[in-house]
C-alpha cells in the first residue's frame, strides 16, 4: 500500500505515524507545526550487510513474524500453528486527536485493532490493543503489549522497586545495549513492582532533560520491558503478564489490553509529573465539587482491635478541635474481630462492641462537622470466620493444595458468582445502613496459585474487582435515597485504596470508582 504520514498534535506534543503495511511511529515529543511529505525520505532506513534483505520497522506492534528478533508485540498460538503472524494495515480512523487501525493476519485468523489518543490539555498519550481470533479454532494468546519507539538518544532509565513500607525506590540504569525488564505476578500492583519507568537523556533531572514517562493502567500482574536493538533503535513495552493458559481465545472471542498511559517532557522529570497530575486531574479522579481533600483522622494505631464508642466518640470530638474533617473507623468494628487471625469476611455488625449500633457514633461524628468512614478488606477471608466455615470452595486457589496464609487470611475468588453476589450484599447494606460518607478499600496479601475453576485467573480477578466496584459506585443513588440521615448524600461516596498497605495503585483503581482517592 502507498505510504503517508498522520500526525496527532496536542498543546506542546506530536505524535507521527508512518503508515505503510503495518504503521510506526517516527516522532513522539516536541509539537512539530508542519510536516513535509518529504520527511517520508528520511525515514527510509539502509539494509545493513548480513541481514535480511528487507528494512524491518519498528512497528506499533512488532512482528517476529516480519524479523523483528527483539520482543514481539504479539505472542501466541493455536495448537502450535499461527505463532509468526504478519498484519496488514486494512483501514485507519481518525477522529479528533485519535487514530485508531485496524489490522488483520488472514493467514493466522487474527484480527488486531490499535488506538492512540493523545490528551490535548495534558499531553498524555494512551495506547491500548484489542485482538480477535476471527478463526474456527481456539487461540492461545501469551502476551499482548503495547509498544512505543524512543529516539537514539535516550540512553538512561530510572526505575522502581521496593517493599512493603519502602516503595518507590528508584535505580539509574544505563540503556546503551540490550535491555531491562520487570515482571510482577503477585497478582496486585504490589510493593515491588510499580508498573512504571522513566527513560531519558543521559543524566536528565529533576529540573533538565529530555524524558518519556510511562505507566500501565492494570492492578494485576504486569511486565514493563526496555530494548535496545542491535542496530540502535529502542522501544518500551508494557503489557499484563498472562499466566500460562490464563488466555484462550475461543472464535470470535477479543481481549483488550490495558491502557498505557505516557508523554514527554524537555524539561525534566517535573515536567513529566506537571502532564500526568493534570491528566489525572481532568480525566481519572474527578469529585463532584472543587474542594481541598479533607484531613483525615484513622481509629487504627488510636485503638487497633479495642472498640469503644463512648472512647471513639471522644476521640472525635478531640480530632475536630485540631481541624480534621474526616474520621474513619479502621479495622474492628465488624463481628468476631478481636484479633488479625480471626473474621475477615463476616461484614456485620459486632453488636457486643456496639450494643446501640454505628448510628451514635455516625450521628456525634457528623455533629462535630466531620464526614465519616469505615473500613473493609472485602477481597478478604480470615479461616476462623463463619464465612469460611460455610463457604471453604469460595477461596482462590487449585484444587487439591493447601493454600498458604498471607497475615493469617486468604484471598476470595470474586469469579465466583455466589461470593461475588455476597461481597456486594454485605458492601451495600452496610451504604444502605449507615451514613458512610467514605470507604476504606483494603487488601493486604498476593495471590499465590490464583485459578479459578482450576485454570490460572489473575485477570479474571482482577476484572471481577473492577466490576464490584463499579457496582458499589453504580449503587451511590440508591444509597443517597434510603439514607435515614443523610447528612453526607451517598451520590458523594469516596472509596480509598491503601496503596501502602495493600501495594494497589495504578490510575485503572479510580477508572471504577469516581471520586477515588489514594490514602
Amino acid at each position: 500500500m502507498a505510504t503517508s504520514l498522520l500526525h496527532l498534535h496536542s498543546k506542546n506534543l506530536s505524535v507521527v505515524f508512518k503508515l505503510g503495511r503495518i504503521p510506526e511511529i517516527i516522532h513522539w515529543g516536541n509539537k512539530i507545526t508542519h510536516i513535509d511529505e518529504d520527511l517520508l525520505l528520511a525515514t527510509e532506513r539502509p539494509i545493513s550487510q548480513a541481514r535480511l534483505d528487507v528494512d524491518v520497522p519498528l512497528s506499533i506492534c512488532p512482528e517476529l513474524g516480519a524479523g523483528h528478533f527483539n520482543a514481539p508485540g504479539l505472542e501466541g498460538h493455536r495448537n502450535g500453528k499461527d505463532f509468526a503472524p504478519v498484519f496488514q494495515l486494512e483501514n485507519h480512523t481518525v477522529t479528533d486527536n485519535s487514530v485508531t487501525f485496524a489490522l488483520a493476519d488472514r493467514i493466522a485468523q487474527l484480527a488486531l485493532t490499535v488506538t492512540f489518543t493523545l490528551d490535548h490539555d495534558s499531553d498524555v498519550l494512551q495506547q491500548q490493543l484489542h485482538i480477535e481470533n476471527i478463526g474456527d479454532t481456539p487461540y492461545q494468546l501469551d502476551k499482548l503489549a503495547c509498544t512505543i519507539p524512543l529516539p537514539y538518544h535516550a540512553k538512561e532509565l530510572m526505575t522502581f522497586h521496593g517493599r512493603w513500607c519502602q516503595e518507590f525506590q528508584t535505580q539509574r540504569l544505563g540503556f546503551e545495549h540490550g535491555g531491562f525488564v520487570q515482571e510482577n505476578r503477585r497478582g496486585r500492583t504490589s510493593h515491588e513492582n510499580f508498573p512504571g519507568l522513566f527513560a531519558g537523556a543521559k543524566g536528565f533531572s529533576e529540573q533538565s532533560g529530555q524524558v518519556w514517562g510511562f505507566h500501565l493502567g492494570w492492578s494485576g500482574n504486569h511486565r514493563l520491558r526496555a530494548d535496545v536493538r542491535s542496530d540502535g533503535r529502542r522501544f518500551i513495552q508494557a503489557s499484563e503478564l498472562l499466566l500460562s493458559g490464563e488466555m484462550q481465545l475461543e472464535p470470535n472471542a477479543t481481549y483488550t489490553t490495558p491502557v498505557l498511559y505516557s508523554t514527554f517532557s524537555a524539561e525534566g522529570l517535573n515536567g513529566i509529573s506537571t502532564r500526568f497530575h493534570q491528566f489525572v486531574r481532568q480525566q481519572i479522579v474527578t469529585f463532584p465539587n472543587n474542594k481541598v481533600r479533607p484531613v483525615h483522622l484513622n481509629t487504627w494505631e488510636g485503638i487497633y482491635f479495642d472498640h469503644n464508642p463512648e472512647y471513639i466518640m471522644q476521640m472525635a470530638t478531640e480530632a475536630a478541635k485540631i481541624g480534621v474533617e474526616r474520621f474513619i473507623i479502621d479495622d474492628g468494628w465488624f463481628i468476631g474481630r478481636d484479633g488479625e487471625r480471626t473474621a475477615l469476611g463476616d461484614w456485620y455488625l459486632d453488636e457486643n462492641k456496639y450494643p446501640n449500633g454505628l448510628e451514635p457514633v455516625i450521628a456525634h461524628v457528623n455533629a462535630q462537622g466531620m464526614e465519616f468512614g469505615l473500613w473493609v478488606e472485602p477481597e478478604m477471608v480470615s479461616q476462623d470466620s463463619r464465612l469460611f466455615r460455610q463457604h471453604p470452595d469460595w477461596v482462590l486457589g487449585v484444587d487439591g493444595y493447601q493454600q498458604p496464609s498471607g497475615r493469617w487470611q486468604y484471598v476470595l475468588n470474586l469469579q465466583h458468582e455466589d461470593c461475588f453476589n455476597y461481597l456486594f450484599e454485605r458492601l451495600d447494606d452496610l451504604l444502605s445502613r449507615y451514613d458512610i460518607g467514605y470507604l476504606k478499600w483494603d487488601m493486604n496479601r498476593e495471590l499465590v496459585q490464583p485459578a479459578h475453576q482450576d485454570k490460572a485467573a489473575v485477570h479474571g480477578q482482577t476484572e471481577a474487582l473492577y466490576r464490584l466496584l463499579d457496582t458499589c459506585a453504580l449503587n451511590t443513588l440508591t444509597w443517597k435515597s434510603s439514607h435515614v440521615l443523610p447528612v453526607v448524600a451517598a451520590s458523594t461516596l469516596k472509596f480509598s485504596s491503601v496503596p501502602t498497605a495493600s501495594g494497589r495503585l495504578t490510575v485503572t483503581m479510580p477508572l471504577s470508582v469516581r471520586p477515588f482517592s489514594a490514602a
